[in-house]
């Protein structure tokens, strides 16, 4: 691509954040295509270079949607790709060096030392300040494998396909959790649940769907008809009927926008109801989720990460009432924030997790370097 051609595709990237309405799967592969794009346009075998331009790219990306917390997350999932690459490819260049100069005994103990751990990524983290963890620090450009870049290049590609096989991946653990005629509710609509749902219907397995409608948006009337083509028994209700119903559910299946750093998740506005009624009844509250969406960032009350929508799909008033509605506060919030007590268990593309442990994830997927964009 050419510069003008580069920017053209950032431009029409920004537009679709800011107009909100790209699903979170497609946002999560459009800008892991764009910073694809950065890393393949940069010339020369930098580090440093290519982790600030993804910063300073990756951070108008997420200015433009602050509450598409999936933006950033990609970005940060590529800074750590880049740091990762660099440090496992110069401890490969260590590790070969040293083998060569030292004894047949010497050698197989600095390859144990080498191999890249959990341990040796969050020593690197927490040892390395402003931004320098993960070798990326390293001021010696020269020192840098030749085939840094093509490396980096590899891993965003397959974090592409990766987020692309997200539903397939979780749809494979679905006869696992749903059992002969039980009953299941959901709220509203999520790709990710609806394949995991026609994924267990699919190898014959039968069972009833209770589909919340999910006002004012009516989004689980969709829901509940695609479900019905899939051969799948589905039932909507009325968001007032759903604490009645919960007595009659065996478990609940949600999706979600973004899972925190402390196990709680942003979804569907009215979802909080959902899963105060499962506690209630101790019915299990299961999120299906891809791990693209958790984001290293904690909520501080029900509206952080949050917008609040035109009151119009709520209310309509004529001009009669011009007056009394200056006297009417009405909210309408895109989201809502469902902490980790209400949780039950999350299933994701690398397999079940309790909330508890999603804070242990965190080091897996980003450095602490790239926690501030």
């Amino acid at each position: 691509l050419s510069m003008a051609e580069y920017h053209q595709k950032i431009d029409q990237l920004l537009v679709k954040l800011k107009r909100r309405s790209t699903l979170s799967k497609d946002l999560a592969i459009l800008t892991a295509e764009a910073l694809l794009k950065v890393v393949t346009g940069l010339k020369g075998n930098n580090p440093h270079k290519m982790i600030e331009e993804i910063r300073t790219i990756g951070r108008k990306l997420a200015e433009a949607a602050p509450s598409e917390l999936v933006v950033g997350n990609i970005v940060r999932r590529i800074l750590f790709i880049v740091r990762e690459e660099l440090a496992n490819l110069q401890q490969g260049s260590k590790v070969e060096v040293t083998s060569h100069k030292d004894d047949d005994q010497a050698a197989p103990s600095m390859l144990l030392r080498s191999v890249p751990s959990l341990a040796n990524i969050l020593a690197q983290d927490i040892g390395q300040p402003d931004g320098a963890s993960g070798g990326a620090g390293s001021d010696n450009v020269d020192s840098v494998p030749s085939n840094f870049k093509q490396a980096v290049i590899v891993q965003i590609r397959e974090l592409v396909d990766e987020i692309e096989g997200i539903r397939e991946q979780i749809a494979d653990q679905a006869m696992e959790h749903i059992h002969a005629n039980e009953v299941i509710l959901t709220c509203g609509q999520s790709s990710t649940v609806e394949y995991f749902l026609r994924e267990v219907a699919k190898r014959g397995r039968k069972f009833e769907v209770v589909v919340s409608e999910c006002a004012p948006d009516l989004e689980g009337h969709a829901m509940a008809l695609r479900l019905a083509k899939a051969g799948i028994s589905a039932t909507v209700i009325t968001d007032a009927a759903i604490f009645a119903i919960m007595a009659r559910v065996n478990k609940v299946f949600v999706g979600c926008s973004a899972v925190l750093a402390n196990g709680g998740i942003i979804a569907t506005t009215g979802l909080q109801t959902v899963a105060l009624a499962a506690r209630h009844h101790s019915v299990p509250f299961v999120v299906c989720t891809g791990m693209y969406k958790l984001a290293p960032v904690f909520p501080h009350d029900q509206y952080s990460f949050n917008e609040l929508k035109s009151p119009a799909q709520l209310v309509t008033l004529g001009s009669d009432d011009a007056a009394a509605s200056r006297e009417v506060r009405v909210l309408n919030p895109s989201s809502d924030y469902i902490p980790p007590e209400l949780v039950s268990l999350f299933i994701t593309n690398a397999g079940g997790h309790n909330p508890s442990y999603i804070y242990r994830l965190l080091a897996e997927y980003y450095s602490m370097a790239d926690r501030n964009l």
